[in-house]
């Protein structure tokens, strides 16, 4: 029985194991967060988010980073924020035990959870958020709907995060599991911010089904969680 499995098992790795190796190694963004010293190639993708949409300026200087590990787009954020000479506070949130980056902060928590929602408050001591960085996602099964409402909670919760600490003009980026729910998470966006930019960066996988929502100058309005959530 054993050296069957066995047998099975390095077959697997001749064919399956192979390929995603051979994908790995040709994979351009691979090399180059290599050569930048990037923690993950996700950080191409943040780039690219901001060269479109101008997330990090001189006054950006509260961000938190939801799905922190393991601490990429933070990398991102500590060097565009050093470079505008600013002061500045990054926490990175993780549901996961993680290493911090240097020039950042980090905490373990469930971002659904409203006790994670106020240690981040107390961290930047009741000052609202400039910017709120999401690559949450829930650990994939395969099922693309089960993997789609996942993700979709997450969402709401960075909305709910958005609503209660996002500075009024602050801006959100955070990345999506497209399905069935998609166009309920775009009202909300518009609900909340005065332009919504929807976009997949290059160093996105094609055969990945995640997006990026990105949403601009929140709104100064009376709306109520109520309204956010109808």
């Amino acid at each position: 029985m054993f050296e069957q499995v066995q047998y099975v098992s390095i077959r697997f790795k001749s064919s399956s194991l192979k390929k995603h190796l051979q994908k790995v190694h040709n994979d351009p963004f691979n090399n180059k967060k290599r050569g930048e010293f990037y923690r993950s190639r996700a950080a191409f993708k943040l780039i690219e988010i901001n060269g479109k949409c101008k997330l990090f300026d001189s006054k950006t200087k509260n961000i938190v980073d939801l799905g922190f590990s393991p601490g990429a787009w933070s990398q991102v954020a500590v060097k565009k924020v050093q470079d505008q000479k600013i002061p500045y506070k990054i926490l990175g949130v993780d549901i996961n035990q993680a290493i911090p980056v240097k020039g950042c902060h980090y905490i373990q928590g469930d971002v659904t959870k409203k006790s994670t929602h106020d240690k981040i408050e107390e961290f930047f001591e009741g000052e609202k958020l400039d910017l709120i960085i999401s690559d949450m996602m829930v650990n994939c099964t395969g099922h693309d709907h089960h993997d789609h409402i996942g993700s979709m909670e997450l969402c709401n919760a960075a909305l709910i995060l958005a609503f209660n600490q996002l500075k009024i003009g602050g801006k959100i980026v955070m990345k999506v599991w497209n399905g069935s729910e998609i166009k309920i998470l775009e009202s909300r966006m518009k609900v909340l911010f005065e332009k919504l930019i929807r976009m997949k960066p290059d160093a996105s996988r094609s055969e990945s089904s995640e997006i990026f929502f990105v949403g601009l100058r929140r709104k100064d309005s009376n709306i109520t969680l109520q309204d956010l959530f109808n």
